[in-house]
């Protein structure tokens, strides 16, 4: 049976009907999962602040960054688990594929880079933590700018273009050999996880209201 071929209108109509589509399941499942990591991140990185000024700088309080992994990962494993009957329904797209794929790899890449950090503040006694601090910023606000150009979320682009300009400004300043001080890196990370994760993350949620409505 020969297949039949597309002209251009109907190949826009057949993509803008697959970004749609997925746009509605994004709508549905992703906000709730943007509010998670992104209140996670600002509450985790607040209590570091507090900490670190409370106790003079005692770097022990940096562990607490691993709170975000548990906290966000175990939070995230339960929605998925939830929602995963739900899901299978959906029929899948190749723009639900390529956004799953986007997060799968950045995820593996804050893995790879914990351990690595951890390699060498453990059997080289070198702090390479600060990596960890920039790939928050950077891959954060990538992989947010590329969902948000996906599925046509403006607010999404705009988040995760201030967590990039504020990744770069940070590695200029590790490269320069500026100190990085509490008093201004904290705030600027709970405002970039706030325009990155939690304001598109109500913005979606109440855009799904008012479809399901």
């Amino acid at each position: 049976m020969e297949e039949k071929k597309l002209n251009s209108q109907e190949s826009l109509e057949l993509i803008t009907r697959m970004i749609n589509q997925t746009k509605r399941q994004l709508h549905i499942g992703e906000g709730n999962l943007l509010l998670i990591w992104g209140y996670t991140s600002a509450i985790v990185a607040l209590l570091v602040g507090i900490l670190l000024y409370a106790t003079g700088g005692n770097p022990a309080v940096n562990w607490l960054w691993f709170l975000i992994w548990i906290v966000g990962g175990t939070a995230t494993a339960v929605i998925s688990r939830r929602d995963k009957s739900r899901i299978e329904k959906m029929p899948s797209t190749y723009v639900d594929r390529l956004t799953s794929s986007l997060w799968t790899t950045i995820g593996m890449l804050f893995t790879v880079a914990t351990f690595m950090a951890l390699g060498f503040s453990l059997f080289a006694g070198k702090d390479a933590w600060t990596v960890m601090l920039i790939l928050a910023f950077v891959m954060c606000g990538f992989g947010v700018t590329m969902q948000g150009f996906i599925i046509r979320e403006k607010s999404m682009v705009a988040g995760g273009v201030v967590s990039l300009l504020s990744g770069i400004f940070v590695a200029c300043c590790v490269v320069s050999s500026t100190p990085l001080g509490v008093w201004w890196i904290i705030p600027v990370f709970i405002i970039c996880f706030t325009c990155a994760m939690i304001v598109p993350g109500h913005i979606l949620n109440a855009k799904a209201k008012r479809q399901n409505a």
